[in-house]
């Protein structure tokens, strides 16, 4: 029988190196009396101790001791790791481990290894130790938290980099995108992550974009192109655009960076302090994506007006709610807030505005301020909530797809002098007085350039971004709808500059440029035209120029550009001549 048990145990004993063999763990047990009843053989991969040492029957103590001796040391607090350790008392310390009913801890052997200790008594009185190398796993959570901490690093220097960066995927789709870039559209990253060039810029724009994107995806070869571009606040924007392929096959991706060269641009090419050209673009600046919205920008100066200066001004560092179930005022509302520095969000009904000042209340948050739409149901009762929290009304009717639609009627409900956007839709009647005179000195004081721009533009949203530019730089001006109104406006109010689009209906702008000229030899003057095109190409530049126009712009427009205009001819006292 003792053949027999000896058999088993033997087997038993084989499994169980087996075992720990292929779990690559190290197994010790003690009984109660901390005597070595089992060392399997992976013990001596991680102590350099004699075999000798893990007989069975080897008191605790004494193997401690050849570790010790090994030069091995665990168990040591960091901040004790450069001070010299007592052997009785590293292994005293050890034993008291070694006693307690759990123990867990991850011990770090020499530079670049790191074992997993569990220790646990059994009921029994006797004692499992195992040890598990994890140098691997600890290398890659050192590798990942330094790879968190680069991620981290390198989005802190994309967010302040001056010039516009974007990356896309292999599908294209935005990535990751800096404020810089942001700014141009004026969103924050959240409004472009995850979505295409197909969703911010129009149709042809979108095109041109992905064509060269993919081209760079496909080959890897770098992509140059300058590009002017029309900000969300109307700006130019110049930019030397260049894109470039990054990763790995099957991980590539596109990295855009702008260039911003807006400060250096003159025409198609850029100028030095000293005005000598230092860079030239042959090609001229490809016209890219026109990020101006006249409509949204008129909507929030209008929500702006209504909310006042002194509560604008202040917002920075409070805490603001917008009620409103209009999601457009919502998002140009809680955009301006935040980006003057406030901790803005929306509600959408009277329920929605009670529930997040109790919730706020329960965090101990105070609300400085509640902007409240006259169009949310039920309205009054946040107006007087009692709560002692300052309230604004505003009353934004017509924000939304319709703005244009109630701009243009309560434009035909006011006089000229009380309409705030000037002439924009309303056309001139026919039985206006115009003047006619040989010699501009007989002409009447109110005909002779009391209007300094007439537009001449058929388009409605164009009209629209001409008066609001016009408005802002502070020049007075008149809309003509076709080229017949553009002449009859023309010889009303002599202005000192003329923008002409060309192609408009009754009578294009080429044709009016001409009368306007035959008009001209009879009265000696020159009025500065300037043709305004959807595109400049050589055939109808030719036909500009042919007609007597003096200089050509191209949609879109914007205020540098019309400023520019402006100072080039405008400023220009009417010249005088003898017929």
């Amino acid at each position: 029988m003792n053949d027999v048990a000896s058999s088993d145990a033997h087997i038993r004993l084989g499994m169980f190196e087996a075992a720990c063999d292929i779990l690559a763990a190290a197994v010790i047990v003690y009984d109660r009396d901390d005597c070595l009843v089992f060392a399997s053989r992976q013990v001596l991969r991680y102590f350099p101790i004699p075999a000798d040492t893990l007989k069975p029957g080897t008191r605790l103590r004494a193997v401690l001791g050849a570790i010790f001796d090994s030069g091995v040391r665990y168990g040591i607090a960091p901040e004790q790791r450069h001070r010299a350790v007592n052997r009785e008392e590293w292994i005293s310390n050890q034993i008291s481990a070694h006693w307690r009913e759990q123990y867990d801890a991850i011990e770090r052997l020499g530079r670049d290894r790191w074992i997993h200790f569990r220790k646990r008594r059994l009921p029994n009185g006797y004692n499992v130790t195992t040890l598990v190398d994890v140098s691997e796993q600890k290398k890659q959570e050192e590798q990942w938290r330094s790879d968190l901490d680069r991620v981290a690093l390198t989005e802190e220097i994309l967010e302040t980099l001056p010039s516009p960066v974007v990356i896309k995927d292999r599908n294209l789709t935005y990535i990751a995108v800096n404020k810089a870039f942001c700014a141009i559209y004026n969103a924050n990253a959240d409004g472009i992550l995850g979505r295409t060039v197909w969703d911010l810029a129009d149709a042809e724009n979108a095109e041109r974009i992905e064509r060269s994107d993919r081209m760079v995806l496909e080959t890897g070869e770098p992509f140059t192109q300058p590009e002017h571009v029309i900000g969300a606040d109307g700006s130019d924007f110049y930019a030397i655009t260049r894109k470039y392929r990054i990763g790995a096959p099957g991980h590539h991706a596109v990295v855009t960076v702008m260039e911003d060269v807006t400060a250096l641009v003159a025409g198609n090419r850029a100028v030095s302090d000293e005005g000598d050209a230092f860079l030239r673009v042959p090609g001229g600046f490809v016209e890219g994506q026109n990020c101006f919205d006249p409509v949204r920008d008129a909507e929030r100066r209008l929500l702006l007006e209504q909310l006042g200066t002194e509560d604008v001004r202040a917002a920075a560092g409070k805490r603001i709610l917008v009620a409103t179930p209009n999601p457009r005022i919502e998002d140009i509302l809680v955009s301006e807030f935040k980006a003057r520095g406030a901790d803005c969000c929306a509600v959408a009904s009277v329920e929605e505005h009670d529930a997040f000042l109790a919730l706020a209340a329960s965090h101990g948050l105070s609300i400085d301020l509640v902007v409240i739409d006259d169009n949310l149901p039920g309205h009054e009762a946040i107006s007087d909530n009692g709560r002692g929290i300052a309230t604004r009304l505003i009353a934004p009717d017509g924000i939304g797809p319709d703005f244009m639609r109630v701009l243009v009627e309560e434009h035909e409900l006011l006089s000229q002098n009380a309409s705030p956007l000037g002439d924009i839709v309303t056309p001139a009647s026919l039985v206006d007085d115009w003047y006619i005179a040989t010699d501009i000195t007989t002409m009447l004081p109110a005909a002779i350039g009391d209007v300094e721009v007439l537009v001449a533009e058929d388009n409605q949203i164009n009209q629209f971004v001409f008066s609001q530019i016009l408005e802002g730089m502070g020049i007075s001006h008149r809309i003509a709808e076709n080229g017949e109104e553009a002449v009859m406006l023309w010889r009303k109010h002599q202005p000192r500059l003329v923008l002409m689009d060309i192609s408009m209906p009754v009578m294009n702008g080429i044709d009016a440029a001409k009368e306007i000229r035959e008009a001209e030899k009879l009265t000696g003057t020159h009025t500065p035209i300037v043709a305004v095109t959807a595109q400049a190409l050589n055939v109808d530049m030719q036909n500009c120029m042919d007609a007597g126009m003096d200089d050509y712009i191209t949609k879109p427009v914007s205020p540098d550009m019309i400023e520019a205009i402006y100072r080039r001819y405008a400023a220009r006292e009417p010249e005088k001549s003898v017929a």
